[in-house]
């Protein structure tokens, strides 16, 4: 992560803003939002290239033409400004679902179908080749080789993960080189053959919401966005949507079960591409393996209902 200080910021954003003191909206992982009007926000990304986010720009434009119930973003400008990225954005309104739980304003059940009505709407919707080119965990190509499937793309990625980051995944995860080769064989075996556009990030924080606890819009395509089973894009977000509460087993336990019941997947399967994340993720935050992150996929990883779906 690499914040800017306000006088940074204002010098990259002067020609949008017209002040000196930008206005930030957020602040993640991957850039900061800041307030150009009322309907425009700008994004400088602490990483990417203007390649990246013009391919970003057109899968917004192809996924908007979908019939989809929420909002995506539009990117209407792509600069790049000493040195930075920058992408001049339609501003999307609403509280995010995160914000709404927290304030009592949606209930958890509420929340609970929200998700899974938006996995299951990306599922009907079927796959969208500006997906399949879109790059996931900042690797500079997209996902897939030309003519290659979902399952072989998603384990070729398990594999130059884990062999990137081999000695430390090994020295956490019990029986990690077994587990590493039998995922590879596993997510052919599981695969659906269903095709959708996969968001790979769908926290509450990404899902903004009316007053009234509609969804209206989905935000922050590109951490593993790409087109794949949608039971994948199902297994992440039960996983994702409470990571480190005291009831998180419980409330991914309860999503895998909708989730199951809703786009009618094998509970296998779920926990197959749930051990695909993991692996895939570990280390995107802390190549040493020293952050929260790692140690809640090693203990995915480890998990007796995990190790069965891969091993038997």
């Amino acid at each position: 992560m690499s914040y800017l200080a306000e006088d940074q910021a204002a010098g990259v954003l002067r020609q949008w803003i017209g002040t000196a003191a930008p206005k930030l909206l957020g602040e993640g992982m991957e850039g900061a939002v800041y307030e150009v009007d009322d309907s425009r926000v700008a994004k400088i990304w602490f990483a990417g290239s203007v390649e990246s986010s013009r391919r970003a720009a057109a899968f917004y434009d192809a996924l908007a033409a979908k019939p989809l119930t929420f909002q995506v973003p539009r990117i209407t400008q792509v600069e790049s400004v000493g040195g930075r990225v920058v992408t001049i954005e339609r501003r999307l309104t609403g509280t995010t679902l995160a914000a709404a739980l927290a304030a009592g304003a949606v209930s958890r059940e509420d929340a609970y179908a929200i998700v899974v009505d938006i996995v299951a709407a990306l599922a009907t919707g079927g796959g969208l080749q500006a997906a399949r080119e879109m790059t996931v965990l900042g690797e500079d190509s997209p996902l897939f080789s030309a003519g290659e499937g979902f399952a072989v793309a998603l384990a070729r990625l398990a594999e130059r993960r884990g062999a990137r980051f081999r000695q430390v995944l090994s020295g956490a995860v019990v029986d990690f080189e077994r587990k590493a080769a039998a995922l590879s064989s596993r997510l052919v075996e599981v695969d659906s053959g269903r095709r959708a556009v996969l968001h790979g990030d769908l926290v509450p924080g990404n899902i903004l919401v009316e007053a009234s606890g509609r969804p209206s819009a989905v935000l922050d395509w590109g951490f593993l966005t790409t087109e794949g089973d949608p039971a994948f894009d199902a297994a992440v977000t039960a996983a994702i949507f409470d990571m480190y509460g005291p009831e998180a087993a419980h409330v991914e336990r309860d999503l895998l079960d909708r989730f199951e019941a809703r786009l009618r997947a094998d509970r296998a399967a779920l926990l197959v591409y749930r051990a695909a994340y993991s692996l895939i993720t570990a280390n995107a935050y802390d190549p040493t393996g020293q952050d929260g992150h790692f140690a809640w996929c090693v203990a995915a990883l480890n998990r007796s209902d995990v190790t069965e779906a891969l091993l038997g």
